[in-house]
């Protein structure tokens, strides 16, 4: 499989829930292995990382959205990378026979240890802001994640909105190549002589997702992951049962399980 930085992190209470979810995800894409803590008996899934190929991030300047729902004007996040170009990395959780699901949509700027982690967020958003298990995220409306420039998801959403859903455009063609739709990924110019941007499949489907960055000693980003939230974590509060008074945090699905199919 394709190589990750090592993580030298202990993500432990009191950290806040998604410090500790980050380092944990991270460490199951390290081991391949992934376990699904909403679920009562132990079920784990076999992950498998590929290479998609390498971005051009013009400044360091990363954009991660769901590129037929974003903002005409996409908004790079507040942290930078502090290079021009990195490999895009996913990682694919084994569900069945003949079932997988993205996890994952991985930057890989360094290969230097990861230190430390921070959430990536767009001006004006404040993670001392977050309640227990809250996060900031991008929306997902049409089951797909990407990462790219700002220049160049700009011109992919002009291309998908002039496409207007018919999926006849370059990266809606590329991305259902396969005939699966759920576990797709590629590296696509949204028209000829445009950038290219990375897509893929986003977990169960539809969402709230966020993207971890894992930081060097120097505080520099040696990864950027994009968390589908594919499944619960050992660190999170425990689902309520159905029908409780009390509902879980609205930042998160009330059974990410449950969404199988949601495509």
């Amino acid at each position: 499989m394709t190589e990750l930085p090592p993580q030298h992190v202990r993500t432990e209470s009191p950290a806040p829930w998604w410090k500790q979810r980050a380092g944990w995800i991270y460490s199951a894409l390290l081991e391949g292995q992934l376990r699904d803590h909403d679920q009562p008996e132990d079920v784990r899934y076999v992950l498998g990382r590929e290479s998609v190929g390498t971005l051009s991030l013009p400044g360091g300047q990363l954009v991660a959205a769901d590129p037929y729902v974003m903002e005409a004007e996409p908004q790079p996040f507040v942290q930078q990378l502090g290079r021009d170009v990195a490999e895009v990395i996913t990682a694919r959780a084994l569900i069945a026979e003949g079932h997988e699901r993205i996890v994952a949509l991985i930057l890989k700027v360094g290969s230097n240890p990861i230190r430390e982690w921070a959430m990536a967020t767009l001006p004006g958003q404040d993670v001392m802001t977050l309640g227990p298990e809250g996060f900031f995220g991008y929306a997902v409306d049409a089951g797909t994640g990407s990462f790219g420039s700002p220049g160049a998801m700009k011109v992919a959403g002009r291309v998908l909105g002039a496409d207007g859903g018919m999926l006849e455009d370059p990266v809606s063609k590329a991305l259902f190549s396969d005939g699966v739709g759920t576990r797709s990924a590629v590296l696509v110019a949204p028209e000829e002589g445009a950038a290219p941007i990375a897509v893929c499949s986003s977990g169960w489907g539809d969402g709230q997702y966020p993207t971890w960055l894992g930081l060097d000693d120097s505080g520099n980003v040696t990864v950027a992951v994009t968390d589908f939230l594919l499944t619960g974590d050992p660190h999170a509060a425990p689902l309520l049962p159905e029908g409780s008074a009390v509902q879980t945090p609205a930042t998160r699905p009330e059974s990410l399980f449950r969404r199988l199919f949601s495509r």
